[in-house]
């Protein structure tokens, strides 16, 4: 029989049952709180395993068969003897007149492959599959977004009614955890009903999307016509498109990876990993909101040569291309997040070589045969011509994270002779999250919320250019960098 214990929802405000969940259906299972100890009696326990109990006399106690194995237990002990073995429990076995007591982690002993979530009173008896899913909530430019995510991971399947999405989960029960930070008019309730979630919509709530990941993770997009928009900034110029057309491809190049680690926080945590994570949410982001198409310069720990990652942008003819990065600096105190864009300056010479007269043309293959000569172009000179339209791109970055109060460095926008740039033959800009050798910052990059809240200013930024780059006045350089 496959087995899963989890506490009743009337009960885990009691502490008086738990509620037992098999594949042939449920029952509860009392306990009593002998201080910082759950208690259970022993026959309960035979009867919810098919175990058998007797006394003996001789040792003071009690024999327990389980399978093969026989297990002592005598009153007044912390432990057990399993075929010679002593094993320690939570708390002492009881005995009063014929009724034995045992700590719930008692069916530990009796029963292999047994774990107990004592956060949420929930015992799970391998292979039964109880997920536990967490919700999280976070406010959007067009409302609020609710993410559940199962661990381990778990199939679901999401349908709607009215004012109620219910997310049904491939399991033999669902171990929900509490949901905080949700405003009613968004998410009205939230709970489980045998293997399914069920989320009642918030009166603010006009429409919903949802999508599901490879690692079961389910996103609940609620849309409420201006709930969740960023303030203007009173600092923000006005616009002037220079061109219409809009965005359908984007790129995003999550910094470093493989064995290239990148920066490196006190903790542990590396560049590499944050900017991987950060690119997954932007991506699911702007598929989500703006339906683009949206390529990622890898997808998982590999190396990526820092040329190859503008080719595929070019390949690709990408309308935009972001590549995210986080900061590390000699002294802690420095943080912040900044974006950044090509100092074309830097590469003038180059440009200026590439126009000499003598400068070679190069043969090229023509389709149905033969070839044609074109001028050569360096590799060095693809971004320049989108080196106003990229720092403009970057301020408006920028005004987005400024606007949803996000830390940023002294410098908030600025140019540097950003290598990872110079041959993207679109509009290309560098983010730096924030520094991981500070503290605040190196903690904020490891919360699930200010990731979302930097996701959404980038991708703020995107719609707000789905038309055109804007012309915005030129962003003058200070101290640059060399990724």
């Amino acid at each position: 029989m496959i087995l899963a214990i989890s506490v009743a929802p009337d009960a885990a405000q009691s502490g008086e049952s738990y509620r037992v969940v098999t594949t042939d259906g449920a029952r509860a299972l009392a306990f009593q709180s002998s201080g910082n100890a759950e208690m259970v009696t022993l026959e309960a326990v035979a009867r919810l395993f098919g175990l058998t109990v007797r006394d003996d006399a001789r040792a003071g106690g009690a024999v327990v068969a389980a399978g093969t194995d026989r297990i002592v237990i005598t009153a007044g002990q912390p432990t057990v003897s399993i075929s010679g073995r002593l094993v320690s429990l939570s708390a002492p076995i009881t005995r009063a007149g014929s009724t034995w007591m045992v700590p719930i982690d008692f069916l530990r002993v009796v029963r292999r492959g047994v774990e107990i979530r004592r956060g949420s009173r929930l015992v799970v008896v391998a292979p039964a599959v109880v997920p536990t899913v967490t919700p999280r909530f976070e406010r959007t430019a067009t409302g609020g977004r609710l993410t559940l995510q199962p661990d381990p991971d778990a199939t679901s399947r999401v349908t709607r009614d009215g004012d109620q999405v219910t997310v049904r989960w491939q399991a033999h029960a669902v171990d929900l955890q509490p949901l905080a930070g949700a405003p009613s008019d968004m998410v009205a309730d939230l709970r489980v009903a045998d293997t399914s979630i069920l989320v009642t919509l918030g009166a603010a709530v006009t429409g919903v999307r949802t999508a599901d990941t490879a690692t079961g993770r389910v996103t609940i997009e609620l849309i409420a016509p201006g709930a969740g928009a960023a303030p203007a900034s009173s600092a923000t110029p006005p616009i002037t498109f220079d061109r219409g057309g809009g965005i359908r491809t984007v790129v995003i190049d999550p910094g470093h990876g493989g064995d290239d680690l990148g920066a490196r926080s006190p903790s542990g945590t590396v560049e590499r990993d944050v900017t991987l994570a950060m690119a997954n949410r932007l991506k699911g982001l702007l598929e989500a909101r703006l339906g683009v198409r949206v390529i990622l310069t890898r997808d998982g720990n590999v190396a990526v040569p820092i040329d190859r990652r503008a080719a595929l942008a070019n390949n690709n003819k990408a309308d935009l291309f972001i590549s995210v990065h986080a900061n590390g600096a000699p002294l802690a105190s420095s943080r912040g997040a900044q974006v950044l864009s090509l100092d074309a300056d830097v590469y003038a010479d180059v440009e200026g070589a590439a126009g000499r007269p003598d400068a070679p043309a190069l043969p090229v293959p023509v389709v149905g045969g033969g070839t044609r000569l074109i001028d050569a172009v360096p590799w060095q000179l693809a971004q320049l011509p989108h080196a106003t339209a990229s720092a403009t791109f970057a301020r408006l970055v920028g005004q987005r994270m400024q606007a949803a109060g996000i830390p940023m460095a002294p410098q908030p926008v600025d140019v540097g002779p950003l290598r990872v740039l110079v041959g993207a033959n679109m509009p290309a800009i560098l983010v730096e999250l924030g520094s991981l050798t500070n503290a605040d910052d190196s903690r904020a990059l490891g919360d699930p919320a200010h990731l979302g809240a930097l996701a959404e200013a980038i991708a703020g930024a995107v719609f707000d250019v789905r038309a055109g780059i804007p012309r915005l006045a030129p962003v003058e350089p200070t101290t640059g960098g060399g990724r």
